[in-house]
């Protein structure tokens, strides 16, 4: 039993000498591969590779793996294990009796002697072999490890890692998976991504900068991307869905990729790696909303009056008021209308308003219907309203034959029901083939229209004997026609403008085409200033809006001097609003020329506003003798200019007038500067320098020709009043009615009132001759104000004008007259610039100071008028909201505009010149 013990505790011996051999053996051969590896985590663990270029990191990474393997295999193939005759060896060499190895001898004389002595000797050496120890290894490991770095280098790899805390794996990873595309450029690539949304959400692109994540963006953007490479990369995009494509080559030798982002992505570029990458959220586009404020009622002037709400996450492009029959006709028990409803902008995200539409045309008006609203966003996506009931406004017609010619054109409208099928006759197609009878596209036609044709042809019988105007008889006899030769129920709807026009006619006369025309022009120029039309296309619009207000005052009033009244005396008639409340010609103009000035300077929501108050005011419009004083501006009645504002006080007059010459002199110095810079640049032909397309006249005008063809202006005629006739005499001036200026100046245009027109700036001449005659316009206004040579101080404009600053224009002109008889353009433009400067800061003088005296006139007690001249509280529509921007409000928008255009003349900077036109385009 004890020898068994023995021989169990020499095999453990044996066996922990042979796992000592084995470490000691695998040293040997990993030792090199060990002190690598450690070497390259310590590196990676501590940042370094962080640090280095990424070619230079990627290139040791290759080191390591490529040392790595080598010394693995080396370590392998020169790996052996030990085997236990080496454990046995060792252990024996601590005793003589080689005690391990001589327990495994046998005993070579079996007899009884012998056996007795083998027993002796085999306890001895059991007894040795029990006492025997491990080996120690240590000389071999001192060898092996002199440094004992197999203790050092552990406990520096497991410092470094606590040093590095989180920031450890990561630098890890990058240190195993380095961006090997450095290698070969990779890492230089740029990667130029940005987003266009879709045109209906009116949002900017959206450019992506490295590491910008979770961005959100409108569904359906597109997405591009633009880079560089030898070869093509690869877009990838994974989301629910995933989704691969390459880059297509561009005609500039880049590459570039296009996506649809409809889901949230991760977006990448591969190429050697990844490249870029971004995480992308796309929001959908919700349906707008809308609902009625207040229930649809029967407004003013036979309007259909309701508030209502609108919203949409990008902006309602289109409203529309449906309409529905509450007892349909069976033929159609679905018929719909809509009726297009007119936005401020062309995309509203939120819409507050109240809608005035004149539906009295409507082919229901009268009738009990069901009304909602339908909104729809750029996208095509509807939002509806609940259901309001009422009754449709009609217009009422007194007159016989008004009576007849609507109810004639609501007969045929509301016929639901489409032509039956004509029959062929194609003997009327045989040549030769007379007196066949034709087919009567009338039997074919539905009931209603069938008697609209029988009431027309009624109403036309021997018509020409008793219908007051002939006019009325050839249009039903022409609608009559247009209904037996219809062969469709659209061609049969054509009667719709004949009946319409001719009701109006024979209900309002004559001023009901000008009110047309009215309308026409109001809803042209508003169209242009939602849309944002061309400065030269507003402008065109504007004009003809003003020149359609000017007929319709004369139409009015030609209807009142037709209905009994006389012909209005210039002191004593005046145009009323109702209720005794006057309007004023020069507040009339007054109210023109804000509108031009905002159409002008790009305030398009305040123009739209003051378009349709100035138009609902017009329409409300009635010509009563009064003692108001003043007609209207270009009627019958009108007085001049400088008449229409006596009733302003003497300060004010001598300001506005001296505000509106220094205004044109700032416009002409306006114009020069830019037309120096435009020769500086080589855009103006050498044979055009000096010329203004803006201020020119031509040399019909300078002979005292007005534009258009009409006789300039006669001895004794104040300014502003060529090519128009004597005031209160429509009989000598080319106009009888005075309703319009065929090519005249619209009063209170002319800047230079009371001097002689030799003093305005010409067109023609060099560039220093224009501004030799700018100075001496300046010189001569500031002799009139008081301030020129020999002038005293008590006629100066107190605190309008600085004599010092005055004086610091003149001398910036004089050297820009200098420098542009030279020939340098460049110093004639920055003294150009400061003479601008000067003569804008005291007309913004100016401004302020009227402003000031207005308030302090307005402020002293007296009942508030509006701009019509009525009182406060009157009957009607008093114009209260109505909100006409001041003097010093459009001069300093004037002001925004100008410097806009000196920034965008001087900069050379592409990227500023393109932000400014974009600017400017907005104006």
């Amino acid at each position: 039993m004890a020898e068994k013990d023995g021989l169990k505790t020499i095999g453990g011996k044996v066996a922990a000498t042979r796992r000592r051999l084995g470490l000691l053996a695998f040293a040997r051969a990993f030792w090199p591969l060990f002190v690598f590896l450690v070497l390259f985590l310590s590196m990676a663990l501590a940042g370094a590779f962080d640090q280095l270029p990424p070619a230079l990191g990627a290139v040791l990474a290759l080191i390591f793996l490529v040392g790595g393997a080598i010394f693995l295999l080396r370590g392998t193939r020169r790996y052996a294990p030990p085997v236990e005759a080496e454990a046995v060896q060792l252990l024996d060499r601590q005793s003589p009796l080689r005690p391990v190895s001589s327990l495994s001898d046998r005993p070579a004389d079996p007899s009884r002697g012998a056996q007795a002595l083998w027993v002796r000797h085999r306890d001895r050496v059991l007894k040795a072999a029990r006492d025997l120890k491990l080996p120690n290894l240590s000389a071999e490991w001192r060898q092996l490890d002199p440094f004992r770095l197999r203790y050092i280098l552990p406990v520096a790899l497991v410092g470094i890692a606590v040093l590095a805390g989180e920031q450890g794996p990561g630098r890890l990873l990058r240190a195993l998976n380095p961006d090997y595309g450095a290698l070969v450029g990779a890492d230089d690539m740029t990667v130029e991504a940005w987003i266009i949304p879709p045109d209906h959400t009116g949002r900017a692109p959206i450019f992506l900068k490295p590491g910008l994540n979770d961005v959100r963006v409108p569904r359906g953007s597109e997405i591009t991307l633009r880079t560089e490479a030898p070869t093509a990369p690869r877009l990838v995009l994974k989301g629910r869905h995933h989704s691969s494509q390459s880059f297509a080559a561009t005609p500039d030798g880049a590459w570039e990729a296009k996506a649809t982002l409809e889901e949230d992505a991760r977006v990448s570029v591969r190429w050697w790696g990844e490249r870029a990458a971004w995480r992308l959220l796309a929001s959908p586009d919700d349906p707008p909303t809308v609902q009625f404020v207040s229930v649809p009622t029967y407004g003013r002037l036979d309007r259909t009056e309701f508030a209502w709400t609108a919203a949409d996450d990008y902006g309602v492009v289109k409203a529309e008021l449906a309409i529905r029959l509450q007892a349909p006709n069976p033929a159609a028990p679905d018929a719909e209308d809509r009726v297009a409803i007119p936005l401020a902008a062309p995309s509203m995200p939120e819409i507050k308003d109240t809608t005035q539409i004149d539906l009295t045309r409507h082919r229901w008006a009268g009738l009990p219907v069901e009304v909602h609203l339908v909104v729809t966003d750029a996208s095509g996506q509807e939002g509806v309203s609940k259901t309001e009931s009422f009754t449709l406004p009609e217009k009422l017609f007194l007159d016989p034959v008004a009576r007849v010619a609507q109810e004639v054109r609501v007969t045929v409208l509301r016929e639901p029901r489409d032509y039956a099928s004509l029959t062929k006759n194609p003997a009327a197609l045989k040549q030769g083939a007379i007196n066949t009878p034709a087919a009567n596209r009338l039997n074919a036609a539905p009931p209603d229209v069938q008697k609209a044709a029988l009431m027309l042809d009624s109403v036309t019988l021997m018509g020409e004997r008793y219908m007051p105007n002939q006019a009325y008889y050839l249009t039903f006899k022409m609608a009559e026609g247009v209904l037996e030769s219809a062969g469709t129920k659209d061609e049969a709807d054509a009667v719709d403008p004949l009946l319409w026009s001719l009701a109006l006619k024979a209900e309002y006369g004559s001023a009901a085409d000008a009110l047309r025309r009215l309308e026409a022009a109001r809803r042209a120029l508003e169209q242009a200033l939602r849309d944002g039309a061309s400065e030269e296309e507003i402008r065109r619009r504007m004009e003809a809006f003003r020149d359609a207000a000017n007929e319709y005052l004369a139409a009015k009033m030609a209807e009142a001097v037709a209905n009994g009244g006389e012909m209005p005396d210039t002191n004593e008639d005046g145009m009323a609003m109702g209720g005794g409340q006057s309007l004023g010609g020069q507040d009339f103009e007054d109210m023109l020329n804000a509108l031009q000035d905002l159409t002008d300077t790009g305030a398009t929501e305040q123009a739209r506003q003051l378009l349709s108050d100035i138009t609902n005011m017009l329409q409300n419009l009635e010509f009563q003798r009064g003692q108001s004083g003043n007609g209207m501006a270009g009627m019958p009645g009108s007085q001049s200019d400088g008449e229409e504002q006596e009733d302003l006080p003497p300060e004010e007059q001598e300001m506005t007038d001296a505000m509106r010459r220094l205004s044109e002199i700032l416009r002409e110095q306006r114009q020069l500067n830019d037309d120096t810079l435009a020769q500086q640049r080589g855009e103006m032909p050498s044979g055009q320098q000096g010329q203004s397309g803006e201020s020119g006249q031509d040399s019909g005008q300078e002979s005292g020709q007005q534009p258009g063809g009409q006789q300039g202006q006669q001895d004794g005629l104040q300014p502003g009043q060529g090519g128009q006739g004597q005031a209160g005499n429509p009989s000598e001036g080319d106009n009888p009615q005075g309703g319009g200026r065929p090519g005249g100046e619209r009063p209170g245009t002319n800047s230079f009132a009371g001097t002689d027109e030799g003093d305005a700036p010409q067109g023609g001449g060099t560039l220093a001759e224009r501004q030799a005659r700018l100075g001496e316009l300046v010189e001569k206004f500031a002799r009139e104000q008081g301030l020129g040579e020999g002038a005293g101080e008590d006629d100066a404009l107190t605190g309008a004008i600085d004599p010092d600053a005055l004086a610091a224009i003149r001398e910036a002109q004089r050297n820009a007259e200098r420098n542009l008889a030279r020939g340098n353009e460049g110093a004639a433009s920055d003294d150009q610039a400061l003479a601008t400067q000067g003569l804008s800061d005291i007309n913004r003088n100016f401004a302020a100071l009227l402003d000031e005296m207005q308030r302090e006139r307005t402020n002293q007690g007296q009942a508030r008028n509006d701009p019509f001249g009525r009182e406060a509280g009157g009957m009607g529509n008093n114009g209260d909201n109505v909100r006409v921007p001041e003097e010093a409000e459009r001069q300093r928008a004037k002001d925004i505009l100008e410097e806009l255009r000196r920034r965008y003349n001087e900069s050379d900077d592409e990227e500023e010149r393109e932000y400014l036109r974009r600017l400017l385009d907005r104006f």
